[in-house]
């Protein structure tokens, strides 16, 4: 009996419920490689212009806004419309997987620089991950923010309308 109870110590505890992880997508080197083959690569930023609600252009941010490359790649985009003339810029950012400080400082860059011109930054579904590094930072009332572009859209309306 007590050779037994040794045994068991040696070996830890058995696991007796079914493993609870066994019906959650994988998200490690299998999906990574699936992206990669159908050419996504979710560590880079990718900012795509999408349409225009109201005269004010809409970008598409996919990826994670961090420091090196991203942070460059997406002030360089924003400042090019704001040199065209375009000071307003609705940001979606519901595909953003990942923000660090450089990410915030980037936003806020593109807020102030846009703010000295007259226009705005607004924001479109913001991910969690954006959203938390807001609340964090304090930053978030700094920002509008919006559930959808149509929402947007209709509460500019009423602005303009009043």
């Amino acid at each position: 009996m007590k050779d037994r109870r040794r045994e068991q110590r040696r070996k830890g505890p058995t696991r007796v419920t079914p493993d609870r992880r066994q019906g959650r997508t994988h998200v490690g080197p299998e999906r990574r490689q699936a992206d990669r083959r159908r050419g996504i690569d979710r560590r880079q930023l990718d900012i795509i212009v999408d349409y225009q609600v109201r005269s004010i252009p809409i970008l598409r941010c996919s990826g994670r806004i961090t420091i090196g490359p991203s942070a460059v790649d997406f002030v360089a985009k924003c400042s090019e419309f704001l040199q065209r003339g375009r000071f307003t810029l609705a940001l979606d950012l519901s595909r953003i997987t990942h923000v660090d400080s450089t990410g915030i400082g980037k936003l806020l860059a593109v807020l102030t620089s846009s703010r000295t011109r007259g226009g705005d930054v607004k924001l479109i579904a913001p991910s969690h991950k954006v959203q938390s590094a807001l609340k964090i930072t304090f930053l978030y009332d700094l920002f509008a923010v919006f559930a959808s572009a149509e929402d947007m859209a209709q509460r500019s309306a009423t602005l303009r309308n009043d």
